[in-house]
């Protein structure tokens, strides 16, 4: 495998699997923030906020990517107000505006508007919240009620899970397996 110098107005916009790999303060939220920029305006179908799925690890992270992409969206929309002065600022939003050429779409303006209005319907969350988001959208399928919360302890689940294996695997054994497993010390504890 290959290593490649990022650009974020190459990076190919087509399904697929893609890894961004870097190292803290490189700039992975910039980049995340501008690949959205690009995929809520490019191409002959852009996708609409509600179809994004951006997933970090920590709360603050989600919350700094989310405000990062509303910033993004808005800088744009300012370099795409007719007879602006304003400067893209850095090197891929000035990339990315050369590119739409002298006269980008009409439409770009309104879809970013409406991106930016709908950006709190986005997934921009953490892996925990995709969790419970996918769960509860799927509760009724999976068997389970509306109000579905994710445990944060596991340690009553991992109880339970050595109780059944206890019950229906070592007190099922022979009785000279289970005495040996008893002498070593053996115990659902």
């Amino acid at each position: 495998m290959s290593l490649l110098r990022f650009d974020a107005n190459a990076m190919p916009l087509s399904p697929g699997i893609r890894l961004l790999e870097a190292s803290a303060g490189t700039g992975k939220t910039f980049a995340l923030a501008h690949l959205v920029l690009r995929l809520l305006s490019e191409g002959s179908a852009p996708l609409t906020v509600e179809q994004l799925l951006v997933v970090t690890f920590t709360d603050a992270a989600a919350a700094e990517l989310r405000d990062r992409i509303a910033r993004r969206l808005q800088k744009a929309l300012q370099l795409l107000e007719p007879g602006t002065t304003a400067t893209p600022g850095d090197a891929p939003l000035a990339a990315w505006l050369e590119a739409l050429g002298p006269n980008p779409p009409a439409l770009l303006r309104g879809r970013l508007l409406l991106a930016l209005e709908q950006l709190d319907r986005a997934d921009i969350t953490t892996i925990h919240g995709f969790a419970r988001r996918t769960l509860q959208r799927q509760a009724l399928e999976a068997g389970l009620g509306p109000a579905l919360e994710l445990e944060s302890d596991d340690g009553e689940r991992a109880a339970q899970v050595v109780h059944d294996v206890w019950q229906q695997q070592v007190l099922a054994l022979p009785p000279a397996l289970l005495a040996g497993l008893q002498m070593q010390g053996l115990t659902p504890e």
